[in-house]
């Protein structure tokens, strides 16, 4: 009966199959050839663990070599600094605080140590459970301290049906954050946003709000006294993803914006998706271009008048100011010869062409 064919030994099943090719089955050659495919198969989960390891050392690489150039640039990270690192149980915050306590163990030797601390907010969401971020977190050379305060009631019951969580829920946040930070005495508090939350912002701001407004690196809160760091924010998100499923960093679902993937925010990850059917480095080119802004070429007089330029015509008034931000005016001027109105063939020859004068 066919049933009953898994209930046979291993021998004679491999002794019928055998059979039924023409090949005569022999003990000995069956235990030789069980040993050989169990040899196959080590060296093939080998082979996946090298390709696994490669791929993290890769990812780990790039993001870091982001993390440190942005660091570098806004001069986030300083001798003696007590970085408090929100935790907020996904793949960004968890790859923030491994990336930065690689960069401490790292720096310590060369002079510059500073001192972290990872914080993470219970918000009492239905279902919470942060055994395994627990576990995580006690593995990693670091103090941490998990906070219990209920916003999600609060979220839930002021949020007006059919509007997204997110704007009540991070202003709450950022407040108990603020306090935290203030009570263990946090120079600084680090944020696990990366480049495609800032392309989102922007997208969202110039759609919904008509302003060219996306997440700065870096930023002082006046009312707070307190500097509040992005270090991620010159990475995209797909690298930070691979790279968090490969380190199996615990992550803790969330009920408020994960209840919502028609939220805007959600849309305008779509909207990326399309992007990247343009240009696979659309993303890239997004978040360095939010780095690279020509107040020739925009609209805002004042922007102009502050970059050292006319505010109606975009000439150089300013060549120092201009030359800070490598302005040459609308049309090329040099800067050092814009006052006098001329122009330099040279300077206009190494002057790099827009993606639409390369079109035309």
């Amino acid at each position: 009966f066919p049933s009953c064919q898994p209930l046979l030994s291993f021998k004679k099943r491999l002794h019928n199959s055998l059979s039924s090719h023409g090949i005569q089955y022999n003990e000995d050659s069956a235990a030789v050839t069980m040993e050989e495919y169990k040899t196959e198969e080590k060296e093939e989960e080998k082979e996946k663990d090298n390709d696994k390891a490669k791929r993290m050392n890769k990812l780990e690489s790039k993001l870091m070599k982001n993390l440190r150039e942005l660091s570098l640039r806004y001069n986030m990270i300083e001798p003696d600094d007590h970085i408090m690192v929100c935790i907020s149980g996904g793949k960004d915050s968890a790859t923030l605080l491994h990336l930065l306590l690689k960069l401490q163990s790292k720096l310590k030797p060369a002079g510059v140590d500073f001192k972290l601390t990872a914080i993470h907010l219970n918000q009492v969401q239905p279902g919470y459970n942060n055994t395994s971020l627990i576990t995580w977190l006690d593995t990693l050379d670091v103090p941490y301290q998990i906070v219990t305060e209920d916003t999600y009631t609060i979220v839930k019951e002021k949020t007006p049906e059919g509007k997204a969580y997110c704007s009540l829920c991070s202003r709450l946040r950022r407040g108990i954050l603020y306090t935290i930070a203030s009570d263990i005495q946090a120079t600084k508090i680090a944020l696990g946003h990366h480049g495609d939350d800032a392309i989102e912002t922007l997208l969202l701001n110039m759609v919904h709000s008509g302003q060219m407004k996306a997440m700065p690196a870096r930023y002082y809160s006046e009312s707070r006294e307190m500097n509040v760091i992005r270090p991620l924010l010159q990475c995209v998100e797909e690298d930070i993803r691979e790279f968090a499923s490969l380190m199996e960093f615990p992550i803790l679902p969330c009920n408020l914006c994960g209840s919502q993937p028609e939220a805007h925010r959600g849309r305008m990850k779509l909207l990326c998706d399309v992007f990247d059917t343009f240009n696979p480095n659309a993303r890239k080119n997004m978040i360095s271009a939010m780095g690279d802004i020509r107040a020739s070429h925009m609209l805002d007089e004042n922007l102009r008048e502050a970059c050292g330029l006319d505010g109606l015509t975009g000439r150089v008034v300013d060549s120092e100011r201009a030359a800070l931000i490598g302005e040459y005016g609308v049309e090329g001027d040099e800067v050092n010869g814009a006052a006098n109105g001329k122009k330099s063939s040279e300077t206009q020859e190494s002057i790099p062409k827009s993606f639409i004068e390369k079109m035309l």
